[in-house]
């Protein structure tokens, strides 16, 4: 895994790419909507990626940056003096014991260029990427904490009902094709005191929601930015930062 952060005077953002043994590559961007110090960046680049590999249920996990000050915090050979420092510090070593064997290696900037170009990408531009880059914006800082979404009231059938089956007893449906489907999806699931949530890489897990419950959610959403005359977009994110999911939810909320 390769990351970088960048900050400046438009905005700070974070590139990673995550390549597997078999050469596969993973492109991330990360635009923060906090102030963010450079050595900071660099830090919420690492963990929200640590975060991905151990959702990927990866176990040997080499980092590479071309941040001298993470890699020698973490490494023992600088001292975090810094609260700030420390605290990011603390919850790298407390991702890192997750994998059978993790490293951090400092890189120069050129062995790192494609991180490096999309941190800056993402610190001076937003709305440009292409598609096959997954943007998403981190609202709040990894060392703060932020509350789930109490719960609502649950339908017996939905379209989480065959992932709950499979996470429960592991039934799939007869269909081979939909079989193959849930199989995909489950491990983006997980189920808390028989509540289905859909995992998050940079925020709080996800509610998800049958079509009753998504119907009634959108429309208090949307009652209650009816006088800003938001979009549809804007009321899914919305929605999202609420903490709630379902698998169309910016198609529904049109």
């Amino acid at each position: 895994m390769h990351t970088d952060g960048a900050c400046g005077p438009e905005g700070a953002g974070a590139g990673i790419v995550l390549k597997s043994p078999e050469r596969e590559e993973y492109t991330f961007v990360l635009r923060f909507s906090f102030p963010v110090t450079n050595n900071e960046a660099e830090y919420e680049a690492l963990l929200s990626k640590m975060r991905v590999a151990k959702y990927l249920e990866v176990k040997e996990l080499s980092v590479y940056v071309d941040s001298q000050l993470v890699a020698n915090q973490f490494n023992g050979i600088f001292e975090a003096h810094d609260e700030s420092m420390q605290k990011y510090l603390k919850l790298v070593q407390e991702l890192a014991v997750d994998f059978d064997l993790f490293q951090i290696t400092q890189v120069s900037r050129t062995l790192n260029k494609k991180a490096d170009v999309l941190s800056k990408l993402a610190a001076l531009t937003f709305n440009h990427f292409k598609k096959e880059i997954w943007v998403e914006e981190v609202k709040v800082k990894s060392i703060e904490t932020e509350g789930v979404s109490a719960a609502v009231e649950e339908e017996e059938q939905s379209w989480m009902t065959p992932i709950v089956e499979f996470l429960n007893k592991g039934t799939l449906p007869i269909d081979s094709i939909e079989a193959k489907k849930i199989k995909m999806k489950t491990p983006m699931y997980f189920l808390e005191k028989e509540i289905l949530y859909r995992k998050s890489f940079l925020g709080p897990h996800l509610r998800c929601l049958n079509p009753t419950q998504a119907e009634s959610i959108i429309r208090e959403v949307h009652e209650g930015m009816c006088a800003l005359h938001s979009g549809h977009k804007t009321v899914a994110s919305k929605i999202m930062r609420l903490g709630y999911y379902w698998p169309s939810m910016y198609r529904d909320a049109a």
